[in-house]
């Protein structure tokens, strides 16, 4: 089992945030900070990686994510433009590595992995389980999808749910959620090259499944699934493979950051920007690591939690840091 769990996290005189707390000085110094930079805002109250997280007006929910005994249930509000946290309705279970998006005013849950048994013997479970959350109502039960997924992205394109690559039974399927209907399709054609801890993003019409794991080993690939055709096309290669990194839209181009690579253990920093047909790179990101979730809003990237060590080194270093970028446009 590929899941996280959480023995510390950051304070606020850790290394990795004094690091952080530098590098913004030195951009200051240097003059280049109005043009493409990075600032910290208020940390979690948890530290957390593989976590979920999306947008309802100006808050950005971060949901879920991994802890020393198990998955952890917790909703945690951030409001980005008041930079203060809140806490919010928990899930009816914990759960981490799932597929999360929003539409409609409405958050959904999919997949991952999922607390179960008993709480005399509590057990960590693959799940096909579903979940939406509302304003009015908080959480409640949706149709399971087809089958169990681990790692998985979740992306909203036209009023429906876009379920696409992790680990599980025939994991190059995509399946199709209609809110109206609570009730899950297949998607005529499946994703080319399946893997797991891709960044899934939408854009447009076309949703990207960018990077990831694909048989064992971190990839660069690039795959763009037009909703509007259900078709496949090839995409531009990251610059550099990795899985377990975050994508948001950003005045209208693909930001990616972050991550991980296995062998040898390593988090990554950098910061690509799809911009037209070809990738450019951006201010890094002030503490490397992976499992982090990410948005956009109010032309900034915010980009949350997450773990600077990768594979087993996740345990000790849970994050609860929030970085925000600005281009400065």
């Amino acid at each position: 089992m590929r899941s996280m769990r959480s023995l510390s996290s950051f304070r606020l005189f850790s290394p990795f945030r004094m690091a952080s707390a530098l590098g913004a000085v030195l951009f200051c110094l240097t003059g280049q900070a109005l043009a493409d930079t990075w600032r910290e805002g208020i940390p979690m109250t948890t530290a957390r990686a593989n976590a979920g997280a999306a947008m309802l007006g100006d808050d950005l929910y971060v949901i879920g994510g991994g802890s020393t005994s198990g998955p952890r249930s917790l909703t945690e509000v951030y409001d980005t433009i008041g930079n203060i946290w809140r806490a919010d309705v928990a899930l009816p279970v914990g759960l981490e590595q799932f597929g999360i998006a929003a539409t409609g005013g409405k958050i959904y849950v999919a997949g991952g992995y999922a607390t179960g048994g008993t709480r005399d013997e509590p057990t960590v479970e693959e799940t096909n389980g579903a979940w939406i959350f509302d304003l009015a109502g908080g959480w409640r039960s949706a149709a399971p999808m087809p089958e169990a997924r681990i790692g998985l992205g979740l992306a909203a394109v036209g009023g429906k749910l876009y379920a696409i690559g992790g680990r599980g039974v025939e994991a190059g399927r995509v399946f199709v959620y209609d809110p109206a209907a609570d009730a899950w399709t297949v998607a005529r054609e499946n994703l080319p090259a399946p893997r797991s801890h891709a960044a899934v993003v939408a854009r447009g019409s076309d949703i990207y499944v960018i990077g990831g794991m694909e048989n064992g080993a971190p990839t660069a690939r690039v795959d763009i699934f037009d909703t509007t055709r259900g078709t496949w096309r090839i995409g531009p290669s990251l610059p550099v493979a990795r899985e377990g990194h975050v994508a948001a839209v950003l005045d209208g181009n693909i930001h990616v950051t972050g991550g991980e690579s296995l062998y040898p253990p390593k988090t990554f920093a950098d910061h690509f920007v799809l911009e037209g047909d070809g990738w450019h790179r951006a201010a890094s990101l002030p503490t490397p690591r992976h499992g982090a979730v990410a948005a956009s809003a109010h032309g900034k990237l915010f980009v949350i939690g997450g773990s600077p060590g990768a594979g087993v080194y996740t345990v000790f270093t849970q994050s609860d840091v929030v970085d925000i970028y600005t281009t400065g446009k």
